[in-house]
């Protein structure tokens, strides 16, 4: 899929769009969230791909930053442009607003709260919405909220805080399947969500989510855990069919950690490239059921053995949540920091290497236990060449990993 652009008045909108399968009568509309490494991204555009129905996904780019598909400059000209972008689509299948979902996560999940409620959509999939967006752009991401308020005043705070919550308490059109997804794990339930959940007990057919498992610790955590009850959601509205789910906490195991452990190493190389005489080495290591939640958990070297000889650099680590949701083995142990990198990701020096083929492993102390184990790499990036400059090779053998200097 490849990205689009309409202008609606003097707002240019970008998008993607999936066509539907065979005779399905549905719209799904994805609004997005913050991207991870910058502003902007489409959400779940691979896990939609087989959906039957048209999946519209439209980005929250407009001149530059995102702004919740609001305001520039308290103009809400752009609010309007969505909407009537929104009504050109859903005409153009010949549907009605009453097919159509909408649906987001984080930011996105504010969007489709506040357009489902505001202009009367029957459909909302929404997950760890915020409810304050003044404040919380104000307070987390400045650039965002300069481009929305123009005037960071304490006014135009307060009016972009109660534009959700008032549309939410003032709606009266209940007929509405909403689906709400949280978790008190994450730290903007308690001032974002808790304050209205009590205002969504009025639809006929509110559904509220709340996620129990130990591996949502933290709000960013939320979605990706539940990815597949939100699939069986749009699928099942894509068919017509609304699920009544009602109050519904979502648990996970709780498991005791064995009593005689084996302390397994993981080294597994991610990411490689060289840049002027210096490598960046990026992956995953831990010691299997130890945790290393802070910093000080743990440290790393990577160790090149060859006939030249022996050569070491400290590595640095990263925090990285979704480690302890991959590296989950029926049992709870906290991974966060278990990504290994160079300090500051500047890469280590590799200019000095006598030339030979070298063998990689990490030396890993975690909670006072010390292992060494060779680099590996996921079976499908074994026997493979990573990356190649001049002289210098990385590259997989029989799922090790091996540098090589000419």
């Amino acid at each position: 899929m490849l990205e689009e652009e309409l202008l609606i008045g003097d707002v240019r909108i970008k998008y993607m769009y999936k066509k539907r399968k065979y005779d399905n009568q549905h719209l799904l509309i994805i609004f997005s969230g913050f991207g991870g490494t910058n502003e902007f991204t489409y959400d779940f555009v691979n896990s939609l791909k087989d959906t039957p129905s048209h999946v519209l996904w439209i980005k929250d780019d407009f001149e530059g930053h995102c702004c919740y598909y609001l305001c520039k400059d308290m103009d809400f000209k752009i609010e309007s442009a969505v909407y009537d972008f929104i009504l050109q689509k859903i005409s153009s299948f010949g549907l009605e607003k009453s097919q159509c979902t909408l649906a987001g996560f984080s930011k996105g999940g504010s969007a489709a709260l506040y357009f489902g409620l505001k202009y009367n959509f029957k459909n909302i999939i929404s997950t760890v919405p915020q409810f304050h967006i003044g404040s919380y752009v104000h307070k987390g991401w400045k650039d965002v909220a300069k481009h929305m308020l123009g005037d960071i005043t304490q006014d135009n705070i307060n009016h972009l805080d109660n534009i959700l919550p008032k549309t939410l308490i003032t709606d009266q059109n209940l007929q509405k399947n909403i689906y709400l997804l949280t978790s008190e794990s994450d730290n903007q339930f308690k001032p974002e969500i808790k304050p209205y959940l009590a205002e969504f007990i009025k639809y006929t057919n509110f559904n509220l989510f709340i996620s129990k498992s130990k591996l949502v610790r933290e709000h960013k955590n939320v979605t990706a855990h539940h990815v597949p009850l939100l699939i069986s959601l749009f699928y099942s509205l894509a068919q017509g069919a609304a699920p009544r789910y009602g109050y519904v906490e979502l648990l996970g195991d709780n498991h005791k950690p064995p009593a005689n452990p084996i302390y397994e190493p993981i080294t597994i190389l991610k990411k490689i490239r060289i840049d002027s005489g210096f490598m960046f080495p990026e992956g995953v290591c831990v010691i299997k059921g130890l945790s290393c939640g802070e910093y000080s958990d743990i440290s790393h070297k990577l160790i090149c053995e060859g006939h030249a000889g022996s050569f070491e650099w400290d590595l640095a680590k990263d925090h990285l949540p979704r480690l302890t949701r991959d590296l989950y083995d029926d049992h709870f142990v906290n991974y966060d920091k278990g990504w290994f990198c160079s300090y500051r990701y500047k890469g280590l020096d590799i200019s000095n290497l006598p030339r030979g083929k070298y063998t990689l492993s990490i030396i890993v102390t975690c909670q006072g236990v010390t292992k060494k184990n060779l680099l590996t790499v996921d079976l499908k990036q074994n026997n493979k060449e990573f990356v190649k400059t001049e002289n210098v090779k990385f590259f997989s053998e029989n799922n090790n990993v091996f540098l090589e200097i000419e």
